[in-house]
């Protein structure tokens, strides 16, 4: 394991710890939704990981949020691989600040929205909430605000002289 992914685990390791002991059900949610720390933390990390580990650590946040949630197992690592992908796929392509929180945002919408659609097809109620406009929009605008510390954090962590990255 190299050491890039062994941070990357360990940042998304963390998030995970957060994400279930700050903002879970029941916990801290501003306005009846709560920021996508795990989700943020896949799409900071996989910026510097090669395709394969990348994917590897999309599915592990999002099993390690599975394993802490009370939704069925598969969901959210479903959900966070092909965040990871959409990353990989885009990660050249985002450069400047507006790009990235607007890239944030729409990788945000976009992974609650394939969730809320999954968690339909197996048997939970997420389309019937009236809060779910909120609960879809609300984690998207929050990740924004949150990226400006996250988003830098990996870049210091991750990135080698002369590569690009979230931040300078």
């Amino acid at each position: 394991m190299g050491r890039r992914v062994a941070i990357s685990l360990g940042f998304v390791a963390i998030a995970v710890i957060l994400q279930a002991n700050l903002f879970g059900p029941g916990r801290i949610q501003p306005f009846g939704a709560s920021p996508a720390l795990v989700m943020l933390s896949v799409i900071a990390v996989t910026r510097y990981l090669d395709e394969e580990p990348a994917l590897l650590i999309g599915f592990t946040g999002g099993l390690l949020q599975d394993l802490l949630g009370s939704q069925p197992l598969g969901l959210w690592a479903l959900v966070l691989t092909v965040v990871a992908y959409a990353t990989v796929a885009t990660r050249d392509r985002v450069e400047g600040l507006p790009l990235v929180a607007g890239g944030v945002a729409l990788l945000t919408i976009g992974a609650m929205v394939l969730f809320v659609v999954l968690a339909t097809l197996f048997a939970q109620d997420t389309l019937q909430d009236q809060a779910l406009a909120i609960k879809v929009i609300l984690p998207a605008v929050y990740n924004v605000a949150i990226a400006g510390a996250v988003l830098p954090l990996a870049t210091k962590l991750l990135r080698q002289p002369g590569e690009p990255g979230w931040a300078i």
